[in-house]
């Protein structure tokens, strides 16, 4: 069963400071249950619009929105529904537990699913020793992984994420990236907007690119990412011009780093490569082959975008 769906989605603000302008462009999609799908876009581009319309936040100017298999107005379905914002905004005279009471309360829990829920999402965000600590205190990373705990406090079938790994540091987002995966492992639907794209590549089964308004590509990540190595980075430890001399007409770029010497090829073969290094293939180090990255991807479906949309 698709546990999102977008059919056709337009949204047009029709306010006197915005009006005419397509937020979301006639956008359909649909994400299986137990899939992390990654949702990417500059700034802009409709992301945050796109997931609102998913929560009933607003509504779409035309088309429509499903969770699994409901109308995203259905109160039912919307309590197998969590949601992480991307600046979460608390009543900061609550601590973890509190806030936690709070949600579990107006999700429809009992007492004692509270507490167990509350015990077990607290240690999943590392906020246990903290519990009763009030989050005026708390710093922005820590106010996230609240965010997150409050998301998850209902057991949700579908987890929407805007933004989940802003503000923390480098700990704090392997720790989001470990939540997300357990998720998955659990059977839920992730969805997340992020501009890291380093975790996206990680984490994500499939993206898509949405730009201005437009939902310019779909794909798995591993289809993607798997295509032709259009060159080969090699590390060796030698100076630049040692190196040189016997990569004339193969070599586009030399970095010198440390002593090591980085050469990025344009020869695709990397055995012709070695050949052409001769003895110096005993100062290799390494040899990794040079494909577009998602990086590369995304702002190749930003410049196509500025060339066919308005």
């Amino acid at each position: 069963m698709d546990s999102i769906i977008f059919d056709n989605v337009t949204k047009t603000y029709s306010s006197q400071s915005t009006a005419g302008r397509v937020a979301v462009d006639h956008v359909s999609l649909s994400i299986p249950q137990g899939e992390i799908f990654g949702f990417l876009g500059p700034n802009g581009a409709g992301k945050s619009t796109a997931i609102k319309i998913l929560l009933n936040l607003i509504f779409p100017t035309a088309g429509h929105a499903l969770l699994l298999g409901k109308p995203v107005a259905d109160t039912a379905v919307r309590s197998r529904v969590g949601y992480l914002p991307e600046s979460p905004n608390f009543y900061d005279h609550l601590t973890p537990e509190e806030l936690l009471w709070f949600g579990g309360k107006t999700s429809g829990l009992g007492a004692s699913r509270i507490k167990e829920r509350t015990d077990s999402l607290l240690g999943l965000v590392d906020l246990g020793r903290v519990r009763r600590q009030r989050l005026r205190t708390f710093s922005k990373g820590m106010i996230q992984r609240a965010g997150v705990a409050l998301a998850l406090v209902n057991d949700p079938d579908v987890v929407i994420l805007d933004e989940p790994m802003s503000g923390l540091d480098p700990l704090g987002r392997r720790l989001m990236a470990d939540i997300i995966r357990r998720l998955k492992h659990d059977g839920k639907t992730v969805f997340f907007s992020s501009h890291i794209l380093h975790d996206v590549e990680d984490l994500c089964d499939r993206v898509g690119i949405i730009v201005k308004g437009r939902l310019m590509r779909v794909a798995g990540l591993a289809d993607v990412l798997s295509v032709p190595a259009t060159g080969w980075c090699l590390i060796v430890r030698a100076t630049p011009e040692t190196v040189q001399s016997h990569l004339i007409g193969v070599a586009a770029a030399y970095t010198t780093r440390g002593g090591l010497t980085e050469i990025k090829t344009v020869e695709k073969d990397l055995a012709r490569v070695l050949d052409r290094l001769g003895a110096l293939k005993e100062d290799l180090v390494s040899a990794i082959p040079v494909r577009p990255t998602l990086e590369d991807i995304f702002l190749q479906e930003i410049e196509r975008a500025d060339g066919e949309l308005p």
